[in-house]
């Protein structure tokens, strides 16, 4: 069997609609059952580790795989000419592939605080982390890179509006963030603050928000199918994520944080 026109052909396709189906069932469940990390960190879902090593291990392998699925396609058709080089779709992998440099390695190793994560939330995280490799790089790469051969891609409404709104996004999730981690005094501070200042005036999880922005960025300067089932799991799983820190700030601060009168993620909305 040719493994490569398996997992690239009929089958690639039934695995984005499982997944667009899997995304609507982990929203609904979310509604009812919050995952233990961070804010909402307890002690019941098993064993934990120290959260900067549990976000490395959960977001590092859609990074390493995301080099594997471009170098194999890369030396696949090597050489190149200048006509010929994947412009486009390289240039899409690289705005990916910088998210998760920051996630992965910037973002752990400048937190703030002695927080775990249980295992079974990194696993959870590592293994969707996989298969999300497996759409984004399997539709620039080997599903449709036909998509992305004509250089004009790059002045394309889609590919300009997109990568604006990704690059905006990014920026509200790292500041937002930066300012998250700037209330700890030091390293061994793991007390929980109210962020104040930029868009935490209006929205309570700024730095989600930033995150959904960038992904609705991404999915159109892509134009992909594949990028909008990782967008639909980004809002899955952020929603619901959001109300779970609004319900715990509730919990924490009281009248000093609701008469703050913030929305949970996206202003005006919800």
């Amino acid at each position: 069997m040719d493994m490569e026109a398996f997992f690239f052909g009929e089958f690639y396709n039934y695995f984005l609609l499982g997944m667009t189906l899997l995304a609507l069932v982990v929203f609904t469940l979310l509604q009812f059952v919050t995952p233990a990390y961070g804010m909402t960190f307890n002690n019941r879902w098993g064993v934990s580790i120290r959260s900067n090593w549990g976000w490395f291990l959960m977001e590092s392998p859609v990074f390493l795989l995301m080099l594997v699925i471009y170098g194999g396609a890369f030396f696949k058709n090597y050489p190149y000419t200048v006509d010929t080089f994947p412009w486009v779709s390289t240039a899409i992998f690289v705005l990916f592939q910088l998210h998760y440099l920051q996630r992965s390695y910037v973002f752990p190793s400048k937190m703030r605080g002695t927080s775990k994560m249980p295992l079974s939330i990194i696993f959870t995280g590592f293994f969707f982390n996989l298969t999300n490799a497996y759409m984004q790089g399997g539709w620039l790469f080997y599903v449709n890179p036909s998509q992305y051969s004509d250089i004009s891609w790059f002045w394309s409404p889609q590919f300009i509006i997109g990568t604006v709104i990704f690059f905006a996004g990014m920026v509200i999730n790292m500041h937002s963030d930066i300012i998250i981690r700037r209330l700890r005094k030091d390293k061994y501070d793991n007390n929980y603050y109210i962020p104040r200042g930029f868009l935490f005036e209006k929205i309570n999880s700024s730095n989600y928000f930033g995150e959904i922005m960038e992904w609705v960025g991404f999915a159109i300067l892509a134009w992909s199918v594949a990028g909008a089932v990782f967008l639909l799991w980004t809002c899955a799983n952020i929603i619901p994520r959001s109300k779970a820190v609004y319900a715990k700030y509730e919990q924490l601060f009281g009248e000093d944080f609701t008469k703050l009168k913030r929305y949970k993620v996206f202003p005006y909305i919800y």
